[in-house]
């Protein structure tokens, strides 16, 4: 016996839905946890721009003393309308130094910083917050302590 054509059903049979479900599920299972970690991976990447912009203040920093002749143990030279005091040509390890020469904001840039000394040779460091373990997740820069040296840049983002 043959049906007429608008007795005929159409739509998805149980089978096919559940089916359906066990694909979204599956692709969920195995999609959804590489979304979950995209803040750590954003945290070693802003730690990476730091890095960068910090040698590049350094750096920029160093060129604008040699054009000033200011390369001794202390000095300063103009940058942006700021004044960046340095050791030996490059930026200090203070926030008025390499964290003002770099453009960087503390507070607007959700960074904890702890600041060096005037003094040659000290350490800054620059910690990304919201890191697994924030020294684990920080650029550090030291300033120069001799003529002829270069400032220690360094990053570790192991638990960022």
């Amino acid at each position: 016996m043959h049906r007429p054509n608008h007795l005929k059903q159409t739509g998805f049979t149980l089978v096919e839905l559940v089916i359906v479900i066990l694909i979204l599920g599956i692709l969920s299972a195995v999609a959804l946890p590489r979304f979950f970690d995209l803040g750590a991976d954003a945290r070693a990447a802003k730690a990476d721009a730091i890095h960068g912009a910090v040698r590049s203040a350094a750096q920029i920093v160093r060129a604008a003393a040699l054009v000033k002749g200011q390369t001794g143990a202390t000095g300063s030279v103009a940058l942006d309308g700021a004044t960046i005091p340095t050791n030996y040509g490059y930026p200090q390890s203070l926030n008025t130094g390499i964290i003002a020469a770099a453009a960087l904001n503390a507070t607007s840039d959700s960074l904890t910083v702890t600041e060096g000394e005037a003094t040659a040779g000290t350490m800054l460091t620059i910690q990304v917050n919201g890191a697994a373990t924030l020294a684990n997740c920080q650029v550090s820069y030291t300033s120069p302590a001799s003529s002829g040296a270069t400032p220690t840049i360094s990053l570790d983002k192991s638990a960022c």
